[in-house]
């Protein structure tokens, strides 16, 4: 063989080579570039969807508010038929567009109840107080709050069990630790035994 033909073969292979690298280093080069996008693209997302619940959660809180002891005049049916009416408003406005599913499920739960005791009346149901806070906290949560008060999720009913169980396994995986969860003085609490029974619900 020639030195001619050796010289033009090698020639040819150092070509394919460093076009090689050169297309190896574009397609990583395009890669980075699309996850740094994709990163900016979340991260705005994230601050978008954090400054509409900033402006759309106040609304709800005054809500809750209603259910309060300090709220003024004394909680009754009708009082609660209010509260009812105006969750539903919140709800299908901004708020419950851009609320979790765990805020919309608590949300909804203690609507449920408080129309509940609108339409059938008597004495105030066991469960309205456990759904106000636990709506509270699912709504600091999706503000990145930690809670003020002490909570009592014990079991309830199969929705308000799910809700807390969820509650629970998103504190756990945002700081695991040994024995109950605690973030500041907001502590979840295991559901009582058959043979154990807890405190009473929390109330306003």
């Amino acid at each position: 063989m020639s030195e001619q033909i050796v010289t033009a073969l090698l020639s040819g292979l150092v070509a394919l080579v460093v076009a090689a690298v050169g297309a190896a280093l574009t397609l990583a080069q395009q890669r980075r570039e699309r996850a740094r996008w994709l990163t900016d693209l979340k991260s705005g997302w994230a601050l978008e969807l954090h400054k509409a619940r900033l402006e759309a959660y106040p609304e709800v809180f005054r809500i809750l508010g209603g259910l309060s002891h300090a709220a003024g005049p004394p909680l009754t049916p009708e009082v609660a038929g209010q509260v009812a009416a105006a969750l539903n408003g919140w709800f299908y406005g901004p708020g419950g567009m851009c609320a979790t599913a765990t805020a919309r499920g608590a949300v909804l739960g203690l609507r449920h109840c408080c129309r509940g005791w609108a339409r059938d009346g008597g004495p105030r149901p066991k469960d309205l107080y456990r759904w106000r806070n636990l709506a509270i906290a699912a709504l600091r949560r999706d503000l990145d709050l930690a809670g003020l008060e002490s909570y009592d999720f014990r079991q309830g009913s199969t929705n308000l069990a799910d809700l807390r169980r969820e509650l629970e396994q998103d504190e756990q995986d945002r700081r695991p630790r040994r024995g109950p969860t605690t973030t500041g003085r907001f502590r979840l609490r295991p559901p009582s035994g058959p043979d154990r029974r807890g405190p009473g619900p929390s109330s306003g």
